[in-house]
């Protein structure tokens, strides 16, 4: 493990180019966690607008506006990377979210909420070019040996950086208020452009772009995305994977839509640190859940593995439904913040379980040729989806105004989903195999 270390480390200070990049990643990843959690702390606390306050549909709509997006744009944005400059539509979708902060700055934009979801569905759409952009750059300065070791250091930036934001943004909006909390993400976007004009990389010249071209290329990528959706859902593995990753990514953004009535509800806490104690015991369990995972679990059946996983989630949320019921009653025997850390602490512990083995199933189990395609169809057709889940969700707690009927509710379909994988794994149905 530690020789792993040195090489990762001198890998990493070695590449000025990679370093620079990478670095440019974590700002500008940042700056899109801190903008969306933010807003949906202001909007939860009806800074936004009046309506807005306490409301979970408020935030099932910033969630779905940061997530929906994907469903058109990332297939198009994947081949517009390939057809120009790499290094330029980084820099250009950078100065585009400054100049939108700008605005948003200027116009007090937080004190209105059709600003605020406005200026997360446009960030929204101008990450889905930056990703595959910067994702493109990465074999043009890394060499063939250390690819695994890039990606695998940007995928943990990205979410990372998600963790901080969310356990975070609350405490800096407390620090810097609004107006500069909003410059503070700006200086962060100067500095991840500053670091990508630092990769010195010398890119092909591309064709100019005619409309002859612009026609045969929408109807190639077209042709293109359905002949990887048909292979991907022709495939038992694939196809069972990509579903289960949909169902994982719709009980994830619902507990985001409803995280600031757990904090306010349960521990009592404001929207601001709400994050932040939510996170510490999902961040324990999930620590424990991969430490288990790596030791036990790396050569069991993937979907045994993802039973485990829906099994402990199980019990994670029943804890929630029972603190949500009985919370009177535990708070008076000073049990409740016990409960409530322990149910998300399961959560936490599940999710690496309900997590990796499906990722491992699409890379194993895809053949190279569609490997991009399909990537591209789990993003889009997993966050789309799970975003108007989590939408549903957040407009029947505000309903019901009843935090309880919305866990009960993905506590009941995370138990069926449980007995059905049990069901087939009995049956013999689940033994993939690569």
């Amino acid at each position: 493990m530690s020789q792993q270390l040195l090489k990762i480390k001198k890998f990493v200070l070695s590449n000025k180019n990679f370093f620079s990049l990478w670095i440019a990643q974590i700002f500008t990843q940042s700056a899109v966690s801190f903008v969306t959690i933010t807003i949906g702390i202001l909007s939860h606390e009806g800074t936004i607008s009046e309506s807005t306050k306490e409301s979970a549909a408020s935030i099932g709509i910033i969630v779905s506006f940061s997530m929906f997006p994907s469903l058109v744009l990332a297939p198009l944005a994947g081949v517009f990377a390939d057809s120009f400059s790499k290094k330029r539509i980084m820099i250009i979708s950078n100065l585009l979210r400054i100049f939108l902060l700008i605005g948003y700055i200027l116009l007090k934009g937080w004190e209105n909420a059709t600003l605020s979801y406005f200026l997360i569905l446009i960030l929204s759409m101008i990450l889905q070019f930056f990703i595959p952009a910067e994702g493109g750059l990465i074999p043009r300065i890394v060499d063939k040996k250390y690819i695994m070791i890039a990606n695998s250091l940007f995928a943990l930036t990205v979410y990372s950086t998600m963790a901080v934001g969310i356990a975070f943004s609350g405490i800096i909006l407390n620090i810097l208020g609004n107006n500069l909390m909003f410059v503070f993400v700006v200086i962060l976007l100067f500095l991840s452009t500053y670091l990508v004009w630092k990769v010195k990389i010398e890119e092909e010249h591309n064709k100019k772009f005619h409309i002859e071209y612009a026609i045969k290329f929408v109807r190639l990528l077209f042709k293109s995305v359905f002949n990887g959706v048909v292979y991907a859902f022709q495939n038992k593995i694939l196809r069972f994977s990509l579903i289960h990753l949909l169902i994982l990514q719709s009980v994830a953004l619902t507990l985001a839509t409803i995280v600031f009535k757990i904090g306010n509800d349960i521990y009592g806490v404001s929207s601001r640190s709400a994050g932040l104690v939510i996170f510490l015991p999902i961040a324990l369990g999930l620590v424990l859940g991969i430490l288990l995972l790596n030791i036990w679990g790396r050569n069991k059946n993937r979907p045994n593995l993802i039973l485990v996983g829906t099994i402990v989630s199980s019990l994670g949320l029943i804890f929630m439904v029972v603190i949500s019921l009985c919370n009177g009653i535990l708070e008076k025997y000073s049990v409740n913040r016990i409960v409530a850390s322990l149910s998300l602490m399961f959560l936490g512990f599940s999710g690496p379980f309900l997590l990796i083995p499906p990722q491992t199933l699409i890379y194993e189990n895809t053949k190279k040729e569609f490997r991009g395609r399909v990537l591209g169809i789990w993003v889009a057709f997993t966050n789309s989806l799970a975003s108007l889940f989590a939408l549903f969700m957040g407009i029947l707690v505000d309903f019901v105004d009843n935090l309880a009927v919305a866990i009960l509710f993905v506590a009941v379909a995370d138990i069926l989903y449980s007995i059905v994988i049990f069901y087939f794994l009995q049956n013999g149905k689940l033994q993939l195999k690569k």
